[in-house]
């Protein structure tokens, strides 16, 4: 009784829909049976034939904007299959589905047919994708436009509109994630939500203007007050759950434009529902059943290299990074929520080979492209191909062969590097890391920090670290501080630095010198202390005055990096994207086997462990 009991809030979900769909079938019943039905059949066949050929072709037109959603959705999901198939086959299943009813279950069956090389839960998924996000689309339309429109507001609709774009966009930006019953859901990129709102826009007005055509001129509303009127009352069709909205969507536009419930008006409808909802379901029905299903699966992508020129490289371990490769030339490419970056210039090749190939790539994911960390030349390089590059950081570098400490413009440096000597404090490499200490004092940081950043900086994790350059600080022979590098070609560059609080003044300034000496021995010729935010840029963005005179106590030469993208305005979203991405990174993703290598690691069991075949398909 008690899981009866809980059923039936969820029974009720599922019945009221229909049930609505019920009622207002039988109350356009009972509006129909007021009708004259010989002149209905009268005004259908006086309708001119050029007038059903424009209605075919608006529909058609809206029918290719709402087929674009499957591209959007195979972009966003990655699927990279053909997008000519991926759109006529989200055509054929929305027409299937819109009249059959039913239409998410029916469209996802016939995707599966027609791609099954998908499998079904990619083809639950991108369906899902489609169906909620054209429900916000025209939720946005219908709440910040149809509705000052048919209000006798027209001119509200040129404020509402932008306000609510810019609210629904700025919480996508903020938000770019959500987690559902513990798995992580990637909301749409901006890019994205603006083609989708654009396609929708588009299916709206082709589809409102096919019912326009079929009405008399003479008695048809103004265009735009029906197209208002047409999007209500879709929303009252797909709400309602019957087979094309019948019923709950005659019934509504028959309310949302008072005094056209006429003969004319029946025609046109009963016309409509031939050319917007028979016809496309039966070429998309023949084209599920003749058409061959894509069984080829499409290319992976390649692994992102991890170690190149720019120390850098190996941070792209910890990210959703990929290679992007043209014509010989390779570099790493960063996935952020809005943004697809090219880190730190080529690994090899030029830069502006890549170019052409980075903006297809982040087209076909529905991303912008972005270049990031660039040195002077291949800025120079961007801007000659035409993209838009600006300075955003300057980086510290020292010669670790040339290093000393004489000199005035160290005197600050040897000052802090006594205070730590005094205190008994000493530095050198970490040979044997005991993990589970490092961990507290990551944890002992965060609470003094906040959150540790991400994206282009790394992160703790001995699965992460166990292979990087590490050093550490002992207090009274106790572990108190630690800092770890990632090493390139051409040097090696700072990564995380990690404290206790309440250390002598002088620990951190020790460690990094540890690190140059470090490098020396090893033959290393320049070392990084990592970049600053460029002076040029806003005090609140670029106010970091203590980490400034902490670098500047080593006396380093400052070199320039860039940012860059094609034009001004997607410079100003990669940016912001880039840097919400730092502030807020994606938790880390880890395989079943690294759960066990790193339970390895902090146990001090690093024996090897045997890959079966239970665990490779976790994995």
């Amino acid at each position: 009784m008690k899981a009866a009991f809980e059923q039936v809030p969820d029974m009720a979900r599922r019945v009221l829909p229909l049930a609505m769909g019920a009622v207002l079938v039988a109350l356009l019943y009972v509006k129909a049976r007021s009708l004259d039905w010989g002149l209905v059949a009268e005004a259908f066949y006086d309708i001119p034939m050029w007038r059903w050929v424009g209605a075919a072709v608006a529909s058609g037109l809206s029918f290719w904007a709402i087929a674009q959603y499957d591209v959007i959705a195979h972009r966003h999901f990655r699927t990279r299959l053909p997008e000519g198939h991926a759109r006529l086959s989200s055509a054929a299943a929305i027409a299937v589905g819109q009249t059959t009813g039913f239409g998410p279950a029916v469209g996802a069956a016939l995707r599966w047919r027609l791609m099954p090389v998908l499998g079904h839960a990619m083809v639950l998924r991108i369906t899902a994708f489609v169906t909620l996000c054209f429900f916000v689309a025209w939720g946005l339309l219908a709440a910040t436009v149809a509705v000052p429109v048919l209000a006798g507001v027209p001119w509200a609709a040129l404020l509402a509109f932008p306000v609510g774009a810019f609210a629904l966009a700025a919480l996508m930006l903020r938000y770019p994630r959500m987690s559902l019953m513990g798995k992580r859901i990637d909301l749409p990129s901006l890019p994205a939500l603006g083609h989708l709102v654009a396609l929708a826009a588009c299916d709206l007005i082709f589809a409102g203007l096919a019912l326009h055509l079929l009405l008399p001129p003479e008695l048809a509303p103004p265009l735009w007050s029906l197209i208002a009127a047409f999007t209500l009352a879709l929303g009252a069709g797909m709400i309602g759950g019957t087979p094309g909205g019948v019923g709950p969507f005659e019934l509504a536009l028959v309310t949302l434009l008072p005094g056209t419930a006429t003969a004319h008006l029946a025609a046109a409808l009963i016309a409509f529902r031939v050319v917007y909802y028979a016809l496309p379901c039966i070429l998309g029905a023949s084209y599920a059943f003749l058409a061959r299903p894509d069984r080829i699966a499409p290319p992976s992508e390649r692994e992102a290299p991890l170690f190149g020129a720019r120390a850098e490289h190996p941070i792209a371990a910890q990210n959703d990074s990929f290679a992007l490769t043209a014509s010989g030339a390779e570099a790493c490419l960063l996935r952020s929520p809005q943004s697809l970056t090219l880190f730190l210039g080529p690994t090899r090749g030029h830069l502006s080979t890549l170019l052409p190939a980075l903006k297809r790539e982040a087209r076909q994911q529905n991303r912008l492209p972005c270049l990031y960390k660039l040195t002077a030349q291949d800025a120079a390089e961007a801007r000659r191909a035409g993209w838009h590059v600006v300075p955003f950081a300057v980086e510290a570098t020292l010669d670790a062969q040339a290093f000393t400490l004489d000199g005035p413009e160290r005197r600050q440096l040897r000052r802090f590097l006594r205070k730590a000597e005094t205190a008994g404090v000493t530095c050198g490499p970490i040979t044997n890391p005991d993990w589970e200490r490092m961990m507290e004092i990551h944890c002992a940081w965060e609470d003094m920090h906040g959150q540790e950043r991400g994206l282009t900086m790394g992160r703790f994790c001995p699965l992460y670290l166990r292979d990087k350059p590490m050093f550490g600080a002992w207090l009274n022979g106790e572990l108190v501080a630690f800092i770890s590098a990632v090493q390139g070609t051409e040097g090696l560059s700072l990564d995380l630095m990690r404290h206790l609080p309440d250390l002598p003044q002088g620990v951190m300034h020790a460690l990094i010198h540890a690190m140059i000496l470090d490098a020396r021995a090893s033959n290393i010729k320049e070392v990084s202390l990592a970049a600053l935010p460029h002076p040029t840029l806003p005090k609140r963005l670029a106010d970091c005055a203590g980490l400034t005179r902490f670098k500047s106590s080593f006396a380093p030469a400052w070199r320039p990096l860039y940012i860059g993208a094609p034009n001004p305005a997607a410079l100003a979203l990669t940016a912001l994207d880039i840097r919400i991405a730092i502030l807020n990174p994606a938790p880390l993703e880890r395989t079943t086997m690294d759960l066990w290598e790193l339970d390895a690691l902090i146990d001090d069991a690093i024996a090897p462990i045997v890959e079966t075949p239970e665990l490779r398909e976790a994995s």
